[in-house]
């Protein structure tokens, strides 16, 4: 079988991708190749293909069963867990994967009432603790805008049917029991040793490093990262764990271990390694990969690299077909083996090691555009240049330190804080140089490609090896892709459709306008979070935010990396509050605000971060507008420089797509009476002041506007009670068709020429 098991392994790809419903057109790709593969071999090997391809369909398609069911009800109130994993203690929060007595799993919430609780809850919880609990059953949420994260398609993944909120725990006891338990124990301490030990600035490094935990790393700082393409560096892969075999080995054989006893022992050393590096996907790949290929040195078997390869991936697939959804399972494994194919015939014709670390940087960046470019929205321009940087100081300096580190730490402490302060100044270094490359145009932000566009891209990569590896010069063998990806880039030049959509960020607003033909991109506000004062003690380190974890990959997912105008109705934080989070990733070219807002501190501070990028910024009122080839776009209100609040926002008359729209910001009562009384207006769309506040969209007005559709945009079961019940039956009485994204998601009007239908993500 050797040199076949990776056919077998493509069959078993095609099985699960057509038992898991993958999209048709990559389905249709894996059985083409499998196919390919399969009938220029032996009819032997045939027979094996056939019966892996019957074996994975029936375990995929009976993985997939069994994910869409429950033993849980709704109304279900006690339950018994046990924490697999040491669970997450975040500020106030606690979070968890745990399994309940029925062996389904469920994700675990708590909020953690005081300071002396959550010292009480760190010092009990542990992998392994079972508890009682009482609490409520509620389902993950859907998407409620496009192209963002999908947590609910996360879990359900995970075979998760069901979040957890917990208000009680009862009678929590030790039951981790086994070899598995206890090698988590291990880790557990090990991080809690870090967090004891090592300065502040090296602790995300150490456990990042050393025990795959990345959950200390600033949200600016894995942001630098991903933008330079190093993230991987930060996660325990198949290098890293070369590395610990080829150093433990190496120290066997001196201390006078014979290779062959050497060997046995790593092979049973690296399951160990394995759960003590948190198990994830691209360690247990490295693992089992090196456990095959050593096995196969003391057998008759002499299997080669790409074939434990292939019978890690199969057995992966074996355990858990819906891993190949995982990024980092597919990101390993599409890196992996693209280096293996090319080690032979592409990476042996250069010699100059330089020049073999750049060729093996430009592989593994080629082999995983198709996934970065659908799953983050974005390339690394300067990705090739860092990796062959940051990969040797990470792999052969600051990894190999943070191990010495480690262990003097227990054994000469004195050598220990001598390593740590070398440490430090590499990672200041690094810190620095990571920061002087990562200018402007180092990220291409390129959006979510459609499946059919992904597909293209996927063979133009595979073009390029194929040419590469047959001899052809690589700028040769690029041409198509280069084409591709610039014919997708430039393709929003040509596109005769324009969308007005309201995004769903929450409580607040946020209206993206994208005209046809790329003729404009206009964003009015961007919603935010309000600020809260809270204890110390239960500040998190992960805060949820609406500008990094709505807006922006929002307007990424579309391929948006520039805001032609941005209007900010007024002040306040529902509004604006994640203005400042655009900065540095969205280019804003200018910047309209009402008259006199910028005296209110949050709008002050806003404008201070514009200020620092060079953004114009221009306060603007009644009469200013501007208009394209198609669109016109108005200012009606506020009429005076003096700023008071609400009925200042400024008030946008538009006509897209066919339709005229009134954008009123937070527009109350007030507001509204002198702004009919000062102009005659009629607006097919409504955008439903104050986000349906009862002191907004009074009955004079909507019959003075006259709408045929509103919008309303609040966020789900707030706590402000929008939208008001008299203002949906004021609504109701005028027979106004009325959208909502505290129910129906992201509101979206797409049109072409004068003609346009809404959609909503929530059908």
């Amino acid at each position: 079988m050797q040199g076949y098991w990776f056919y077998l392994s493509m069959a078993a790809l095609s099985a699960t991708s057509l038992a898991l419903h993958v999209h048709y057109g990559l389905s249709i790709i894996f059985h083409l190749f499998c196919l390919q593969y399969i009938l220029t071999k032996k009819r032997k090997l045939i027979i094996f293909t056939l019966l892996t391809y019957i074996l994975f369909f029936v375990i995929s398609f009976y993985s997939n069963q069994s994910h869409k069911k429950t033993n849980f009800s709704i109304l279900q109130t006690e339950f018994h867990i046990i924490f697999q994993n040491m669970p997450i203690i975040d500020g106030n929060k606690v979070s968890s994967i745990v399994q309940t007595d029925k062996k389904e799993h469920v994700a675990l919430s708590y909020i953690i009432a005081s300071e002396a609780e959550k010292k009480h809850l760190e010092r009990q919880f542990k992998t392994g603790i079972s508890c009682n609990v009482t609490g409520t059953l509620s389902k993950p949420e859907k998407n409620k805008n496009r192209n963002l994260f999908n947590y609910k398609q996360y879990l359900f993944r995970q075979n998760v049917h069901w979040k957890l909120k917990v208000t009680q725990f009862k009678n929590c006891r030790d039951n981790g029991k086994g070899i598995v338990y206890k090698l988590k124990r291990v880790r557990e301490s090990a991080l809690k040793e870090i967090e004891l030990q090592y300065p502040p600035e090296l602790i995300p490094y150490a456990k990042a490093l050393l025990f795959g935990d990345r959950v200390d790393f600033e949200e600016d700082a894995y942001s630098l990262f991903q933008r330079l393409g190093i993230v991987h560096l930060l996660a325990i892969s198949g290098l890293h764990v070369s590395l610990i075999y080829l150093g433990f080995y190496y120290f066997l054989i001196r201390i006078g271990v014979t290779r062959e006893n050497s060997s046995w022992i790593i092979i049973c050393f690296l399951p160990i390694y394995a759960i003590l590096c948190g198990a994830n996907p691209p360690v247990i790949r490295a693992t089992i990969m090196l456990i095959i290929i050593l096995l196969s040195t003391h057998s008759r078997l002499s299997l080669t690299s790409i074939d434990g390869l292939a019978i890690s991936f199969l057995l992966f697939l074996m355990k858990d077909p819906f891993i190949i959804f995982n990024v980092g399972f597919q990101l390993s494994f599409i890196v992996s083996l693209s280096i293996l194919l090319s080690s032979r015939t592409v990476i042996a014709r250069y010699k100059n090691n330089i020049v073999q670390l750049m060729v093996i940087s430009f592989i593994s960046q080629i082999s995983s555009l198709p996934i970065i470019m659908y799953q983050f929205y974005q390339i690394s321009i300067i990705s090739i240049l860092s990796n062959l940087f940051f990969v040797p100081l990470y792999s052969f300096v600051l990894l190999p330190l943070l191990i010495l580190s480690f262990f003097t730490l227990f054994l000469i402490p004195m050598v220990f804080r001598l390593i740590v302060n070398v440490l430090l100044v590499i990672i200041s270094a690094s810190e620095w140089f990571a920061e002087l490359l990562d200018f402007k145009w180092s990220v291409l932000i390129v959006g979510r490609p459609g499946i059919w566009v992904l597909i293209v891209i996927l063979l133009a990569v595979l073009f390029l090896f194929y040419n590469w590896e047959k001899g052809k010069k690589i700028h040769v063998s690029a041409y198509p892709l280069c084409i591709v990806i610039s014919l997708y880039m430039i393709s929003k030049w040509f596109n005769p459709y324009g969308e007005v959509a309201f995004i769903d960020i929450g409580q607040g607003d946020s209206i993206l306008i994208q005209l046809p033909y790329n003729r404009g991109t206009y964003l009015i506000d961007t919603g935010g979070s309000m600020a809260f004062e809270v204890p110390e003690w239960s500040k998190r380190k992960r805060q949820f935010s609406v500008g990094k974890d709505i807006l922006v990959p929002y307007l990424k997912g579309k391929g948006i990396s520039k805001i032609d105008k941005l209007i900010l109705t007024h002040s306040d934080a529902d509004h604006i509050g994640a203005a400042k989070e655009l900065v540095g990733t969205i280019k804003i070219t200018e910047a309209y605000i009402s008259p006199d807002s910028w005296r209110k501190p949050l709008m002050y501070e806003t404008l201070f971060h514009f200020q620092k990028e060079k953004i114009a910024i221009m306060e603007v009122k009644d009469g200013f507008g501007w208009k394209t080839k198609e669109s016109s776009f108005l200012m009606v209100y506020p009429f005076d420089r003096q700023y008071e609040g609400n009925n200042d926002s400024l008030v946008l008359l538009a006509k897209i797509g066919g339709r005229s729209w009134l954008f009123t910001g937070d527009l109350e009562q007030e507001g509204e009476e002198e702004l009919v009384r000062s102009h005659r207006i009629q607006a097919d769309v409504l955008k439903v002041g104050h986000h349906g506040s009862k002191t907004s969209t009074s009955l004079k007005f909507l019959e003075s506007i006259d709408p045929k559709i509103a919008v309303i945009s609040a966020g789900e079961d707030n706590r402000y009670g929008h939208p008001n019940e008299e203002v949906l039956e004021r609504l109701k009485h005028e027979k106004i068709k009325v959208f909502r994204t505290d129910l129906e998601g992201e509101v979206i009007y797409k049109f072409t020429g004068n003609n346009g239908t809404f959609e909503t993500v929530f059908p």
